[in-house]
């Protein structure tokens, strides 16, 4: 058995804390490793070996989502209360480009049957949108049909009067409808939370995978995808752009998270439409705008309110490129670049 003096103590100390363990520094030294564990902690002052915080059990979110390619993104459509005529020309355009992927930007939905805001004044009644000479023509139609054929078309005629927004089973029936004519328009979408979604967890008032709005929406299948993260990532090109629903949406908010976070900033939720760049003015800051007709929503139409005007607007990244789109883009033109 080898003799452990002052001078083998040390050398025990240099191996082990030079990243051996104590089984290789008793290979090392033909030692047995008990011996080479005793005399270390005896040699540094140690009556056993130094206590460990042990690693945290809870999750850790480093994994956003990441798509790869070219996408379109649209910010803030606060579904049902879209603007339909924009962003048709916003996929138009993203279909005449080849644009496969789309990625909206927060706030995909409004729920403003679960707002935490009081009722809206609303003077529409039991108005439709028909005219009252379609309603009674339709009416005097129906006079002639079998009893199923007339409740269908009673039913039909039924769905022609306004929403307020406030029914969560109107608000969910007309998001389905949407959200089944955007699928048919692209390949894959990722849905990244913002602070309308969050209105659902507040409603029920408990931790939710957000799975379950896509559960709500009906759109169960894999070119959806959604994860707890209030951004996602997109690399085009080999560039990396930050799309992101932020908490802040200060007018320099854009700028600050692309010095914080070295990335391209894509941003929904303010509504502001804003391009800029970082100090360095490597880094893109762009808020997007929305997509949401401002003019169905009651708190923004209703009562006038001091603020930055909003704007429509949605971002189409095409070979790293962005290309930022709003109401007063020519859009024939830019159909033509292919």
């Amino acid at each position: 058995m080898t003799a452990v003096n002052t001078a083998l103590k040390q050398r025990i100390i240099e191996l082990h804390e030079g990243g051996l363990s104590f089984s290789d520094v008793g290979r090392e030294l033909g030692m047995p490793t008990g011996t080479v564990k005793t005399h270390y902690y005896m040699a540094t002052g140690q009556a056993s070996a130094r206590k460990r915080i042990p690693e945290s059990r809870f999750i850790r979110y480093d994994e956003p989502p990441t798509i790869y390619g070219d996408a379109l993104i649209l910010p803030d459509v606060e579904i049902p209360f879209q603007d339909s005529d924009f962003l048709n020309r916003v996929i138009d355009l993203a279909d005449a480009w080849g644009i496969k992927q789309v990625i909206a930007a927060g706030d995909l939905m409004h729920f403003d049957s679960l707002s935490g805001w009081g009722p809206n004044w609303h003077n529409n009644g039991d108005k439709s949108i028909l005219s009252e000479a379609d309603e009674i023509a339709l009416m005097d139609l129906a006079k002639g049909l079998s009893k199923v054929k007339q409740a269908k078309l009673m039913e039909i005629i039924g769905n022609t009067k306004p929403l307020d927004g406030k029914d969560f089973g109107d608000e969910m029936g007309e998001a389905r409808k949407v959200l089944r004519a955007l699928s048919d328009c692209f390949e894959s979408f990722v849905w990244v939370l913002g602070n309308h979604e969050g209105r659902l967890i507040r409603a029920i008032n408990s931790p939710t995978n957000p799975n379950e709005l896509l559960n709500l929406m009906r759109l169960n299948d894999e070119r959806w995808k959604i994860a707890p993260y209030y951004f996602c990532i997109l690399n085009s090109s080999g560039k990396e752009f930050r799309v992101t629903h932020p908490r802040t949406s200060s007018d320099n908010a854009a700028r600050m998270l692309a010095t914080q976070y070295h990335q391209h900033i894509l941003m929904g939720h303010s509504h502001k439409l804003m391009y800029d760049f970082d100090p360095s003015g490597q880094y893109a800051a762009i808020q997007m705008g929305h997509c949401v007709d401002e003019m169905r929503l009651a708190y923004a139409a209703q009562r006038d309110a001091r603020r930055n005007c909003h704007m429509l607007g949605a971002v189409i990244v095409r070979d790293g490129y962005i290309w930022l789109l709003h109401e007063h883009v020519d859009w024939k033109m830019l159909r033509k670049i292919v």
